[in-house]
């Protein structure tokens, strides 16, 4: 956090984004992560959806795979079952044109008929010739017997191909709507325009939070300013009124000075008359001495 500090540039370096900053980049974050944890889990769910699409074309082609092993088995045993069908007629020297192997394979076709459902169906005369055939000879008995083995394996065979085409047609299905669908490219797609807009937005949050100061912080100013011109005109105000009060101070220090003058020149009138009252006073007084030495000679003649 301290070097984040120190780092941040214009929205994180300005001083007017305080611990308010802070919130909103929080906030950001915050919203940053709804955005990631959204995309991720398109991401997620495409993945798991290729991966289970993955798993289920393996699964496919496993049992592809098996089934291809086990239809090589059951050719094998099938080959095995026809060399022994076709040893049982050598030892039992039979004529491909003799009446017992025309029998034969006249049971072989009423049995598929039963087993399989052929559309091929017996004619009159093959149905008259299975009533007069009787009891089926021992080459019929053993040949017949390996025949239904060989039937059984073809028949799992014939499933297990119809299983691997099927699987083969899944495949290509599964393959051609991948391509289609493109799930993790879309996926990945939507991952991005997601994160885009989460930057978009973030911005945009950054922006109107910084707007917002700013005009917080113009309103100051503004304040500030009237503030400032208020208190200028109060300077103003009070510089008139001391402009006045110089003004008054200035004529009572004159008056002062004319009052002075006045009281420095009664002053010297009141100088000069207190003098003359002292003269006036000794002249006075001497008189008064006289008159007083005066009397002194009168009480003295008259004790005389």
């Amino acid at each position: 956090m301290k070097i984040w500090q120190q780092d941040r540039t214009f929205f994180m370096g300005n001083s007017l984004f305080g611990q308010r900053e802070m919130d909103i980049r929080e906030k950001v974050a915050m919203k940053k992560g709804l955005y990631q944890k959204d995309a991720m889990r398109i991401v997620t769910t495409a993945n798991n959806a290729e991966k289970s699409i993955d798993k289920n074309l393996d699964d496919i082609k496993g049992r592809v795979r098996m089934l291809q092993q086990e239809n090589e088995e059951y050719n094998a045993k099938v080959k095995e079952l026809n060399d022994m069908m076709a040893q049982a007629k050598e030892a039992y020297g039979i004529e491909d044109d003799s009446q017992e192997e025309k029998d034969l394979e006249l049971l072989k076709k009423e049995y598929d008929i039963k087993k399989h459902g052929s559309m091929e169906l017996l004619t009159d005369e093959e149905k008259s010739r299975l009533k007069e055939m009787g009891e089926p000879t021992d080459y019929q008995k053993l040949s017949m017997d390996l025949y239904k083995q060989a039937d059984y394996w073809k028949t799992q065979i014939e499933e297990n191909q119809e299983q691997v085409s099927g699987d083969g047609r899944a495949i290509r299905n599964i393959k051609i709507d991948r391509l289609k669908t493109h799930g993790m490219v879309d996926a990945q797609i939507a991952k991005d325009k997601m994160m885009e807009a989460a930057a978009k937005e973030a911005i945009g949050m950054l922006k109107d939070d910084a707007v917002e100061k700013l005009d917080e912080k113009a309103e100051e100013i503004k304040e500030a300013a009237e503030e400032r011109k208020e208190k200028e005109e109060e300077k103003e105000e009070r510089i008139e009124a001391a402009k006045e009060d110089a003004k008054e101070a200035e004529d009572m220090v004159e008056a002062v000075r004319e009052n002075i003058s006045e009281l420095t020149e009664s002053a010297v009138k009141g100088s000069d008359i207190t003098r003359e009252i002292e003269d006036e006073i000794k002249k006075i007084m001497a008189e008064e001495k006289l008159l007083e030495e005066d009397l002194k000679g009168l009480n003295v003649d008259t004790g005389v």
